[in-house]
C-alpha cells in the first residue's frame, strides 16, 4: 500500500486511506463501507486508487469481517486488486460492439429492402429454387437485423440511454397478436395463450412487445421436440403476472441465477446446440428494471421451464 501509493505509514495515520480515491468514488465508497460495518456484511467495491506517479487505476476492493465467538466485530481484514486493465480490456469490447453494431445497420437495411422488392417481383415466378432462396435470405436478414438491434440496446443499456416511450395498451391483445404471428412463422410448435385477466397497463408497447417475443422464442428454441408452449397472464394485486412455460431441455440450478447476465450462456453439450449471443434475457431484464418489473425462471433440467414476469399495473 505505501509502494503503490507513495504515502508514509504517517501520512495515511493522519489523512486516511481514503485520500487516494478518485473524488468521484469517494461518496459511494464511504456509503458502502457505512453500510458494511454497520451491518456485518462483506464489503465489495470498485473504485480508483491514485498511483504514486498521479495516474488513477481501478481496483477491486473486498473486506471481510473477523468476528469472535459472540459473533463481535474484531476487525476488517481486505484486499484490493489492480483491475484497470480488465476495466479497459471491457470497454474496448464495448466501443468495437457500438461501432460495429452501427456500421452494419446501413448495409443491413439496404439489403433487407432489395430482398423484400426481389420477393416482390418474384411472387408469381416459376423458378421454385429462385423463390425458396430469396425467402431463406430473407430469413437471414431478420435475424441478422435481430441481432444487430440487441447489440445496440445492449450499448443503449450500458450508458443509460435505453427511453421508454409509454402509452396505455391491453397487455393480453398484444400476448395473443404476437403468439399468432409467430406460430405462422414458426410452424413447428402450437403456443397456447391463457388470458385469466386483460388489464390495461401504462408502458412502453414495442419493449415489452420485445420482452414477450423473446421469452417465446426462446421458449420454442430450447423445445424443439415438444411442439407446444403455455402462456398465461394473470393479475395478483397490483401487478400482472405472465407466465412463459416450455418443455424443453431446462436450465440447471447453478445457471438459472445467470441467465439474466449479458453474454452468459449455458454450458453443456445440450446447451451448445443452439446458437445465440447470450444477450436477450439480458435486454429482458434491464426493460423490465426500467418499468420497475421483475423477471425470474423456475426449471429443471431436461424437465423445461417456466419464465415470471411481474409487472406493475398502474405505474
Amino acid at each position: 500500500m505505501y509502494d503503490y501509493s507513495g504515502l508514509t505509514p504517517q501520512q495515511i495515520t493522519e489523512v486516511g486511506w481514503l485520500q487516494i480515491v478518485h473524488p468521484d468514488d469517494r461518496e459511494e465508497n464511504i456509503i458502502q463501507w457505512k453500510h458494511s460495518v454497520g451491518s456485518g456484511e462483506p464489503f465489495l467495491f470498485e473504485h480508483r486508487f491514485r498511483r504514486k506517479d498521479g495516474e488513477y487505476r481501478w481496483q477491486l476492493s473486498r473486506a471481510i469481517p473477523q468476528k469472535d465467538a459472540k459473533d463481535n466485530i474484531q476487525m476488517w481484514v481486505g484486499t484490493s486488486t489492480d483491475i484497470d486493465d480488465i476495466k479497459k480490456h471491457d470497454q474496448q469490447k464495448d466501443d468495437f460492439i457500438k461501432m460495429a453494431s452501427h456500421e452494419l445497420k446501413t448495409p443491413v437495411t439496404t439489403i433487407k429492402g432489395y430482398i423484400q422488392l426481389l420477393l416482390k417481383m418474384n411472387s408469381h415466378g416459376k423458378d421454385p429454387f429462385l423463390s425458396a432462396s430469396l425467402q431463406t435470405i430473407d430469413k437471414q436478414i431478420y435475424k441478422l437485423t435481430k441481432l444487430i438491434t440487441d447489440l445496440l440496446d445492449v450499448t443503449k443499456i450500458e450508458t443509460g440511454s435505453l427511453q421508454l416511450n409509454k402509452e396505455r395498451f391491453f397487455i393480453g391483445d398484444t400476448i395473443k397478436e404476437i403468439a399468432e404471428e409467430l406460430e405462422t412463422t414458426v410452424q413447428t410448435h402450437k403456443i397456447k395463450v391463457q388470458l385469466h385477466a386483460n388489464p390495461a397497463v401504462y408502458a412502453d408497447k414495442d419493449r415489452i412487445a420485445q420482452v414477450i417475443v423473446n421469452l417465446f422464442t426462446n421458449a420454442i428454441k430450447y423445445s424443439p421436440k415438444a411442439g407446444e408452449i403455455i402462456v398465461s397472464l394473470n393479475t395478483i394485486g397490483d401487478n400482472l403476472l405472465i407466465s412463459v412455460k416450455d418443455f424443453g431441455i431446462g436450465i440447471s440450478k447453478e445457471d438459472q441465477a445467470r441467465v439474466f447476465e449479458r453474454f452468459y450462456r449455458a454450458a453443456g453439450k445440450d446447451e451448445k446446440t443452439f446458437p445465440g449471443f447470450g444477450i436477450g434475457l439480458f435486454i429482458v431484464n434491464e426493460i423490465l428494471a426500467l418499468h420497475n418489473g421483475k423477471i425470474w425462471v423456475e426449471s429443471e433440467k431436461d424437465k423445461g421451464s417456466v419464465f415470471y414476469v411481474s409487472l406493475p399495473v398502474n405505474h
